[in-house]
């Protein structure tokens, strides 16, 4: 992808600056923005949370801290339906808000329905940017799509990064809609991005792990006992403030509960301290015990 390295952006920390950002957009007349979001997912530290907002304005770019500028005025931009956004696949960046903080992401333009219904073959932004713009994919953006977005302060080629997810969206957009109107689609298209935000996004999704084919092949008694383990070993992981995969991995879980593998065998991530491993030990071998 372009290099990003010169392209001038503020990093807001401050509540009444980010208020004067907002202000400076009305002023100016500015009505189109692109936006996206960095967040943690149970990779670095426990759950999930919203560390990074990215608006791109069409000539200004800028960061936004969520953990110093207060959420309300956060959400009070995302929910404003006089600014429309400019995403690209905003399913998971909605789930989070609204997950987290109840924030009702209003006034969307997706442009992932967009590539859906021209049938690009490779869906995902960075394709898609190669596709239609002839931008390349960024160097290590698996590093950085793995990286800690917790992190203060956050490692200038990250921004960069961050930054080379919004400040393409603007001639995205234009190309995407070219072909649409070209090809009669632009009517299914906005049928589409109205169904993107109808409704509010579920809160109450089961785990991944307890969605997983390799769950739904264990007997209902083994999946009742995975279960009560999972709920130990999260407990756990929440009050360390680490990845439940660091307390006991989705893989020795699995062999336990099988019966494939003793609990003794079992062996935390460096982050677990013995006595944190030891005490949810003591607890699943209780659990175990019964069965």
């Amino acid at each position: 992808m372009a290099d990003h390295s010169a392209t001038p952006y503020r990093f807001i920390t401050e509540t009444a600056e980010f208020s004067r950002y907002r202000d400076s957009l009305r002023e100016r007349g500015v009505e189109l923005v692109a936006v996206d979001i960095e967040g943690e997912f149970n990779l670095h530290i426990y759950g999930e949370h919203f560390c990074l907002l990215q608006i791109f304005d069409g000539r200004d770019a800028v960061l936004v801290d969520p953990y110093t500028v207060d959420i309300a005025q956060i959400g009070a931009f995302f929910e404003d339906r006089d600014t429309l956004k400019i995403t690209y696949d905003a399913a998971g960046d909605r789930s989070l808000l609204f997950r987290r903080h109840e924030i009702r992401m209003r006034g969307i333009l997706d442009l992932r329905p967009a590539v859906e219904l021209l049938l690009f073959e490779k869906k995902g932004l960075s394709s898609v940017l190669e596709d239609t713009l002839g931008l390349e994919p960024a160097s290590g953006k698996k590093k950085f799509q793995q990286y800690n977005w917790t992190r203060r302060p956050i490692d200038q080629q990250a921004i960069e990064y961050a930054l080379s997810d919004v400040t393409p969206l603007f001639r995205l957009k234009e190309v995407l809609f070219t072909e649409l109107v070209n090809k009669g689609l632009l009517d299914a298209y906005i049928r589409e991005n109205l169904k993107v935000q109808d409704t509010d996004p579920p809160t109450d999704r089961e785990p991944g792990v307890l969605r997983s084919g390799q769950f739904r092949r264990l007997s209902p008694e083994r999946q009742e006992l995975f279960r009560r383990i999972f709920t130990v070993r999260d407990r756990y992981a929440q009050e360390a403030n680490v990845p439940p995969n660091d307390m006991l991995s989705n893989k020795a879980l699995y062999a336990v509960v099988r019966s494939e593998m003793p609990l003794e065998r079992a062996r935390p991530g460096r982050r677990v301290s013995p006595d944190q491993f030891a005490a949810m030990s003591n607890e699943i071998r209780k659990i175990l015990s019964r069965n």
